[in-house]
């Protein structure tokens, strides 16, 4: 299994027959990595809070009940927006190019209001110095280019954590198509 000297942009696949905690049958969005750790939004795990509860003040905003994402098990009063609106005042961090991570609520507000593309995560996935490199030494994650279909899909986690396999080929679409978990070989 491919062990990258840092993750900063890419998308890490959860290995179900290894992870079996909050990261089973995960797709996560590496946001950043370097020798100090890493840090990455979980895109496939909804939760039951919309953006209402963010938002309380404002009463008539256009997709307050939209689904807010659980970003990972980390700090759950962490809240980012994960977006592609590059005109946006302060956009935030640009991790790959034209797919942005910022956390003000202004730019939410501006994301709402020009109806662009974005999710909300509350919560991240962390990893200290060394963790992530350990875990790819157990198997646990498969690496992939992040794809727009990965980043802001709305289908339930399996499907999609299965599509990201398809997509990453060989063995891994392989085991997808031919097995009931993909991971077991």
């Amino acid at each position: 299994m491919e062990k990258p000297e840092s993750t900063k942009g890419l998308l890490l696949i959860s290995n179900s027959s290894v992870v079996t905690d909050f990261f089973h049958k995960t797709i996560i969005f590496m946001v950043d990595h370097d020798e100090t750790g890493a840090f990455g939004i979980t895109l496939n795990k909804i939760s039951d809070s919309s953006i209402r509860e963010i938002i309380k003040n404002v009463p008539d905003v256009p997709s307050a009940d939209n689904p807010i994402w659980v970003g990972g098990p980390v700090d759950s009063m962490f809240v980012c927006v994960v977006h592609k609106d590059a005109e946006a005042p302060e956009p935030g961090v640009e991790v790959i190019p034209g797919v942005y991570m910022g956390r003000s609520y202004e730019l939410l507000m501006h994301l709402i209001e020009k109806d662009s593309t974005y999710r909300i995560y509350q919560g991240y996935a962390g990893w200290g110095a060394g963790q992530l490199e350990a875990e790819f030494d157990k198997f646990s994650w498969v690496v992939h280019q992040p794809k727009e279909e990965f980043l802001f899909n709305t289908e339930d986690s399996e499907t999609i954590w299965k599509k990201a396999l398809v997509d990453k080929g060989g063995i891994y679409k392989y085991f997808v198509e031919h097995t009931k978990d993909p991971m077991l070989n």
